[in-house]
């Protein structure tokens, strides 16, 4: 595989964070609500409204010229606010033709490191309960179960059996 390459999301990045976001939720369905058309519907649409104006800090990962994964770290208590500390992983998606090859961990660290950088004191990130993937790899870099539960989801307008994990940094 080509060198990765990470960064802060530009411009060029857009259509790429859309394109892997959405592919890589229609690879990892969890729900059988997950593969009714509106709901399909609905998740892409909010990727295009979501990168034209994301307000969170959004790390991509490059390789052979496009976009093959990206993460986002905000405001757990206060998405999108700034002026609160941004210690919530609030996404990870990895294109499906290049899982497993540890692009995941490398953006974790990448997230990680800009709160390391902010002097936070912890990590946070919240997974759907059936995502034993992405749990395991959470797990494996630290990351340790404080909530167990049901939230709604405004993308999906679905309640989401969710699990919140935790990491000291």
């Amino acid at each position: 595989m080509a060198d990765l390459t990470f960064r802060t999301m530009t411009d060029e990045d857009r259509d790429g964070v859309a394109r892997v976001g959405y592919i890589s939720w229609l690879d990892n369905r969890h729900y059988p609500e997950w593969f009714d058309p509106e709901i399909e519907a609905r998740v892409e649409s909010w990727l295009r409204v979501f990168v034209k104006n994301p307000k969170c800090d959004l790390v991509v990962c490059r390789a052979e010229g496009r976009v093959v994964g990206w993460g986002a770290r905000d405001s757990y208590d206060e998405p999108g606010n700034a002026t609160h500390p941004w210690d919530y992983i609030s996404d990870l998606w990895i294109d499906p033709d290049f899982q497993g090859r540890g692009i995941g961990t490398s953006l974790l660290n990448q997230l990680i490191d800009r709160m390391r950088a902010d002097n936070l004191a912890k990590a946070r990130i919240e997974v759907a309960q059936a995502n034993l993937r992405a749990i395991d790899l959470y797990i494996r870099q630290g990351f340790r179960e404080t909530w167990r539960g049901v939230k709604m989801s405004e993308t999906l307008g679905l309640p989401l059996p969710r699990m919140l994990l935790e990491k000291p940094i």
